[in-house]
């Protein structure tokens, strides 16, 4: 934690802020740059509410917003939420190009997994911005908890889709982590899956079950040295960051 500490608590981005705050150890000027990466995000938003008519990009931003702290009922974040509402409730065509590199740095190669993942995203974005009443975002959800997905990498997708879920979905939290759980490795990780991404939606799962898996794999991040400012390898360091804590505090 204290490697993380010193690369995190040094940057003037969102992970650092973030990294930060869990900590309680805000900068004075914290307030001001959240404001600055706010505006960042609305500059590049379009008319129609969308960053480049990318699913992916459009919500990400929004996520990036409501975690520095904007409500939804804000102009710029409605915007990028409205559009990505109607993407993922079928009003607006949906595509992702690839390979996509996801913002935690996993990549794939796959259209469908590409296209499943930005979905899962949008729909996080969806229900986070107290969306998840709308019919079409409830079809959605519905869909998504009771599938079971063929690859680690989309179950990790949905588990923190439906971590976020209201009742009765997000009671299926734990049969997610139970299958993520089986198919840990004795080293921590996954075979064929990222371990950064594994983690992120375990995190947002929160269970008891899910702090367990997060500790048995937290072993494996010490060889984990992040060194340049990439926006992935800062998002992989805040992952790592809540990750540590988390299986610190267990």
């Amino acid at each position: 934690m204290k490697k993380l500490e010193s690369y995190l608590f040094a940057k003037n981005t969102r992970p650092g802020l973030l990294a930060r705050q869990i900590a309680g150890r805000p900068a004075p000027d914290d307030a001001t740059l959240a404001e600055l990466l706010c505006n960042e995000r609305r500059a590049a938003t379009r008319m129609d509410g969308s960053i480049g008519e990318s699913l992916m990009d459009t919500a990400w931003a929004a996520w990036e917003i409501m975690d520095l702290g904007v409500d939804v009922v804000e102009g710029g974040l409605l915007r990028l939420v409205g559009w990505v509402v109607n993407v993922v409730e079928g009003a607006v065509a949906a595509s992702a190009a690839v390979p996509l590199a996801l913002p935690n740095g996993a990549l794939l190669s796959s259209f469908d997994e590409a296209l499943f993942a930005a979905r899962c995203i949008g729909l996080k974005v969806a229900l986070r911005a107290r969306q998840g009443d709308r019919p079409g975002i409830v079809q959605r959800v519905a869909d998504l908890a009771s599938r079971e997905q063929p690859t680690l990498t989309l179950s990790a997708c949905a588990l923190g889709t439906v971590a976020l879920a209201p009742p009765p979905h997000h009671d299926h939290v734990d049969e997610w982590v139970g299958r993520v759980a089986q198919a840990q490795n004795g080293d921590g990780g996954w075979t064929g899956a990222d371990r950064f991404h594994m983690l992120e939606g375990l995190i947002l799962a929160g269970t008891r079950a899910a702090r367990e898996v997060i500790t048995r794999a937290v072993p494996g991040l010490l060889g984990f040295h992040p060194e340049d400012d990439e926006p992935a390898t800062q998002e992989r360091a805040l992952i790592a960051y809540r990750a540590s804590r988390i299986a610190a505090e267990a």
